[in-house]
């Protein structure tokens, strides 16, 4: 079961800013005095790999429960977690860098002293399955 992540409208404002940030800033060279040729297809290059690179941290963030795991997904990153190691899981709300793409989360515990922040749009069906899958889990 595939879960979209809930997204916070300033924080796409912010991604998607600094996406086109990146992309101005990698064509100016084009535009103005720049490095000359080759600095200028060095800065482009970056500037591309590093903006593709955060659009697709936005775009391919999302969650699927599978049979006997969850694995979050963010951009390249993905992450495994066996249902089986899953201590707790609450609802937070907090700041800190993660696969989550709105400050409203769900804190997971895993293994000993692991945790995940993930932000499904449907928090309340996201426990509920969580819960069915790890009736060990302390679910808030």
């Amino acid at each position: 079961m595939k879960f979209v992540p809930r997204r916070d409208g300033w924080l796409g404002a912010v991604i998607w800013s600094s996406v086109l940030i990146l992309v101005l800033s990698g064509l100016s060279p084009y535009f103005l005095d720049g490095p000359g040729p080759v600095g200028s297809a060095v800065l482009l290059i970056s500037c591309l790999g590093f903006a593709l690179f955060t659009a697709w941290l936005w775009v391919g963030t999302y969650y699927v429960m599978e049979e006997s795991e969850l694995v979050v997904r963010s951009g390249p990153m993905r992450q495994v977690i066996p249902y089986s190691r899953v201590k707790s899981a609450s609802r937070v709300r907090s700041w800190a860098a993660s696969a989550a793409t709105s400050r409203r989360r769900i804190e997971l515990y895993y293994n000993k002293y692991d945790v995940v922040h993930i932000s499904p749009l449907d928090e309340d069906r996201f426990l509920y399955e969580l819960k069915t899958r790890c009736p060990e889990a302390r679910i808030e």
